[in-house]
């Protein structure tokens, strides 16, 4: 077999794997075994699994900067619209290799920067103007979201819809209150220590410490002095004790964004503190975004149900908008949200996010507003 094939062979076991599992638990072992290998072959292409997971990342990021700089169109408008097409076409057609670079951008960070400087340059080049942190946000959160989302099958995308929104905006309502942010933030009330719940705050706070696989059963037992049968009065399985843990992660966000959420607020103002409760939320309770993303990875469809639960909220509380596909306008949202928190919570791109919010604001009720 020539060279070629088997370094391909290597890499196509690689990607087939890696968007189906978690990193740490793939071996170079079953690699080389899916892709009918002897172990000892890898090593002459690739110096260990890290090597080769950075080499599909770096794929990635290359394919896309090939992809991506195709767009075309007379108008900064008819540019966009060419990229944003480009984009969702591209989440589909590279789906797998998009699911791995989601827990790569965790992982390796730099390579997320790098696709961050790639949207920018093309924003910067079609716009002709600097970008700021809530352009990206406003324009790449939602596309990266609604790619990502539609690829999956998740959401019935309508490009239409989406071009709507960005260009136009999402609600008619303006806020002029400097003192929107001005309120005290209460905690909820902590669930009652059962031993059901103890087992489930063992199990947060060591799968955030080294990762779902790596945890013992015996372990989470161990941590709040508990027998191992203990665990199997309330739970058949591991996996069925992670699927609790992200419906418990889901209620406890959007409880807290709820009983904070000030009253008389129109529908922009409700927006904002709403992404403002969940950055305060995710900040103190940080290690809950690893638990969400390692758990796609395991029970899969458990985190689409906490992201269905997200978007039902949405959507029944958008009333008054422009843009009437109240499920695009919702993962829109949802994406603003998300990659918001990315950046201020990991990336330390938003420094101050009052300051940050507010511009927001006008891009959600004018839109990016491009004459032409």
């Amino acid at each position: 077999m020539r060279k070629a094939n088997i370094r391909e062979k290597i890499i196509d076991s690689a990607i087939e794997l890696f968007s189906k599992k978690w990193y740490e638990t793939v071996s170079v072992a079953e690699i080389c075994r899916n892709a009918n290998l002897s172990n000892g072959v890898f090593y002459n292409y690739f110096k260990n699994k890290q090597q080769l997971f950075e080499y599909l990342l770096n794929y990635l990021l290359e394919v896309l900067k090939n992809e991506f700089y195709k767009y075309s169109g007379n108008t900064k408008k008819e540019k966009l619209k060419s990229f944003f097409n480009i984009v969702f076409g591209a989440a589909k057609k590279y789906k797998t290799l998009v699911t791995i670079f989601r827990e790569g951008q965790y992982r390796f960070p730099q390579y997320e920067k790098e696709l961050r400087n790639l949207y920018i340059d093309i924003l910067k080049r079609i716009l002709d103007r600097e970008i700021t942190e809530v352009d990206y946000i406003y324009i790449i959160g939602g596309l990266r979201f609604l790619g990502i989302m539609s690829s999956y099958g998740w959401i019935n995308m309508n490009v239409e819809d989406f071009f709507d929104i960005v260009f136009n905006g999402v609600f008619f309502e303006k806020t002029n209150d400097n003192k929107l942010f001005d309120f005290d933030i209460k905690e909820c009330e902590e669930e009652e220590k059962t031993t059901k719940q103890l087992l489930i705050n063992a199990g947060i706070d060591l799968f955030s410490q080294k990762g779902y696989y790596k945890v013992k059963i015996f372990e989470i037992t161990n941590y709040v002095s508990l027998a191992v049968g203990t665990f199997y009065i309330y739970f058949p399985s591991k996996e069925e004790f992670l699927k609790e843990i992200v419906r418990q992660i889901g209620h406890k966000t959007r409880l807290f964004i709820s009983k904070n959420l000030p009253l008389d607020l129109n529908r922009l103002e409700k927006e904002l503190i709403g992404i403002y409760l969940f950055l305060e939320f995710f900040k103190r309770n940080k290690n809950y975004y690893e638990i969400i993303r390692e758990a796609e990875f395991v029970v899969n469809n458990e985190v689409r149900e906490y992201y269905a639960e997200f978007k039902k909220g949405y959507i029944k509380h958008l009333r008054n908008i422009k843009n009437k596909n109240k499920e695009v306008t919702a993962m829109y949202l949802m994406g603003i949200s998300h990659y918001t928190g990315i950046e201020y919570l990991f990336e330390n791109t938003i420094k101050d996010k009052k300051k940050f919010l507010f511009e927001l604001s006008k891009y959600l009720t004018k839109g990016i507003n491009i004459k032409a």
